[in-house]
């Protein structure tokens, strides 16, 4: 391994750990806003500028929406649409590669989590790509539930996996005290969690090179 970057993901991990340690005995709006933010922004640093990393809702042209989504990974070829003076978006479902909870604790929260997914898959895209990559894109959007503590073993964290109906599992999970990564064909943990999240979301965006759907739907 890069012993460079194993040293920066270590850094990385435990200042993630460290902001939502100071945030402790907060409000549980501000602890919640905090941390999103703070993922949100790791994110939108690590990965190129024309990638956009938003907060919001989720909506399609059926006129299904989503609860309020923590972080939802843009294509950037759709528009998404902000409310003036604030970081909350109304986002079409074609314009969403990968959609991630956020919580405190994934072994408290699961619950929060299932409930999440299971709202976010009734959402469908139809993204009639024009230059794939990969696979074509499904027509659910992917979901990663990301924890600041939970599981301390990928065996634990893959038995939860396991264990969650379908409609409310979320297709790969991390807790980044631990950095036990599980999902998208990959395990990882320690420092190398983070970099299994990156490597699935560069994955996904990789997948789609450019697609035209027929947002007219959305007002027919």
């Amino acid at each position: 391994m890069n012993p460079y970057l194993v040293q920066r993901l270590e850094g990385i991990q435990a200042a993630l750990l460290a902001q939502h340690h100071g945030g402790r005995g907060m409000p549980n709006a501000t602890i919640g806003n905090e941390r999103e933010t703070f993922l949100r922004e790791f994110l939108q640093k690590v990965f190129p500028a024309h990638r956009r990393f938003s907060t919001g809702a989720i909506t399609d042209s059926a006129g299904s929406i989503s609860g309020q989504v923590d972080v939802a990974v843009e294509y950037g070829f759709v528009p998404s649409f902000p409310m003036p003076g604030s970081d909350e978006r109304l986002l079409l479902a074609e314009s969403v590669a990968l959609a991630i909870e956020v919580k405190s604790d994934l072994v408290a929260q699961w619950g929060q989590v299932r409930e999440t997914v299971a709202k976010l898959k009734t959402i469908r895209r139809q993204m009639q790509p024009i230059m794939m990559l990969g696979g074509e894109p499904p027509e659910v959007i992917p979901c990663v539930a990301v924890g600041y503590r939970g599981h301390a073993s990928i065996e634990a964290l893959s038995q939860r996996l396991a264990s969650t109906p379908e409609a409310e599992r979320p297709d790969g999970v991390l807790v980044i005290e631990s950095g036990c990564f599980v999902g998208f064909g990959m395990t990882a943990n320690g420092p190398l969690g983070l970099y299994a999240l990156c490597l699935s979301i560069n994955a996904i965006l990789s997948q789609l090179g450019f697609a035209s759907p027929a947002l007219e739907r959305y007002v027919q």
